[in-house]
């Protein structure tokens, strides 16, 4: 009876150690350091234009149809950035054999301008590489470019 529960605790265990292995494979290729820069306090005026919480009654008119609370009063507000001239780069990649995940991706950011690229396999082995800036004067502009691997036969 003896051997029996040594057998199957041997098993458990074997089951344990087998279940708990991990796949290898994840790792960032680069990371350039923390953010740099001169450390500058920032003031932000408390509630410059912003109006107090309000509590609107959601009712239904039906005359008029619904009663929505004025929203345009919103429009004019501005965010506000607390970082006085943020500056920052990073880059990673994966390489997964098990999944085959297969991507990379980079960004830096000089104030308030954005500059970055990621690309990735897709499921049927073309590449896709994204490259994207961002700023307040252009906004958001992306440039995609796919390659399409072909095999010889």
């Amino acid at each position: 009876m003896a051997f029996i529960y040594k057998l199957l605790t041997s098993i458990a265990l074997a089951t344990i150690v087998l279940a708990n292995k991990a796949p290898g494979g994840y790792s960032y290729s680069r990371f350039s350091g923390p953010v740099s820069g001169q450390i500058v306090e920032v003031q932000v005026p408390a509630a410059e234009g912003i109006p107090a919480q309000q509590h609107a009654d959601y009712g239904y008119d039906h005359k008029t149809g619904q009663i929505h609370p004025d929203t345009a009063q919103y429009a004019h507000l501005k965010t506000v950035d607390y970082v006085a001239k943020p500056d920052y780069a990073y880059s990673y990649g994966v390489e997964d054999p098990h999944t085959g995940n297969l991507q990379n991706h980079k960004e830096h950011r000089d104030g308030d301008v954005v500059q970055g690229e990621y690309s990735l396999v897709e499921p049927d082995g073309s590449i896709r590489l994204v490259r994207y800036t961002a700023d307040p004067k252009n906004g958001f502009q992306v440039i995609i470019f796919i390659f399409v691997v072909s095999t010889l036969i």
